[in-house]
């Protein structure tokens, strides 16, 4: 019985994940669009559960064709439904590296290192969430800060429990990280065991430290990156941009910096790259974000 269940797996995940393969997926834009990005500003993304080669290439083109770029993949391959949820458990609760982990760390430090590198931008969708979180951890305690600095961060649907950023020396406000942000619909179930319950009141009373950076909320559902994220927050449709969301200042220990309220599309980073444009580098004023 064994060996049937595995043959019929295999037979499954084959069309899923595609042939063996060394290549590296690659998005780039389409219509004859060229990427703005060059050797000197590399991006990355990291898909999420049950995804295989196609829809990890349907998730790259439409990133590409989003932001004018060239995103290299770092693929994420499914095992099945169940064998999937079974590595999220594996990965988020008992921190262990798999091999999509440590080739994307390995990719990620040889980027960062690279003389020639002014930026990283590290995208991530749902499992790749808690893969990223277990990156950046590892990454941590390889390279210096200064290097740390070259990475943005943006996240959707994020699954993980998670997400260290500490300062960049004590006594500062400063973080690390300088760019880190997560989306989330408000009704997808998977945000909600992972950023939206994590960065809750309850979560940052109890743990204010756990899991940094801007969460921006839409009040949706569904769990899908092109459809339920990437179509309805940064497509044609202005609604979740133009929401009004509040803002809480830096703080340390407990302390209340203030709230104040203005549009997600004064707040977001990552709204600003679409188009093959480009923000303009400096550290975020707010660390959290509440919307929706």
């Amino acid at each position: 019985m064994v060996l049937i269940a595995w043959v019929v797996t295999v037979a499954i995940l084959r069309p899923l994940n595609g042939q063996p393969s060394a290549d590296c997926q690659v998005g780039v834009p389409e219509n004859g669009i060229s990427p703005v990005n060059d050797e000197s500003e590399l991006w990355f993304f990291i898909n999420g559960i049950c995804t295989g080669r196609s829809w990890l290439q349907s998730n790259l083109t439409l990133l590409a064709n989003t932001f004018h770029r060239e995103i290299v993949g770092i693929h994420n391959p499914t095992k099945g439904l169940i064998l999937d949820l079974l590595e999220c458990l594996v990965q988020r609760d008992l921190d262990y590296k798999t091999r999509d982990i440590r080739q994307g760390r390995a990719q990620l430090r040889s980027a960062l290192r690279a003389s020639e590198t002014r930026k990283v931008v590290l995208i991530a969708h749902s499992q790749g969430g808690i893969e990223v979180a277990s990156i950046l951890d590892w990454l941590y305690g390889e390279l210096a800060n200064e290097t740390l600095r070259k990475l943005e961060i943006y996240t959707f649907g994020n699954t993980a429990r998670h997400f260290r950023n500490p300062y960049l020396r004590d006594n500062s406000d400063e973080p690390v990280i300088q760019h880190l942000e997560h989306y989330a619909n408000k009704n997808d179930f998977v945000a909600n065991i992972g950023v939206l319950q994590c960065t809750s009141p309850t979560a940052r009373y109890s743990a204010n430290d756990l899991f940094s950076g801007k969460v921006f909320q839409q009040d949706r559902s569904g769990h899908l990156l092109n459809i339920h994220y990437l179509d309805t927050m940064f497509g044609g449709n202005h609604e979740f941009m133009d929401t009004k969301v509040e803002t809480r200042g830096p703080s340390r220990e407990g302390s209340d910096a203030g709230v104040s309220s203005t549009s997600v599309m004064d707040l977001s980073r990552l709204a600003k790259y679409r188009h093959g444009k480009s923000p303009e580098d400096g550290v975020d004023v707010y660390c959290g974000v509440n919307g929706g």
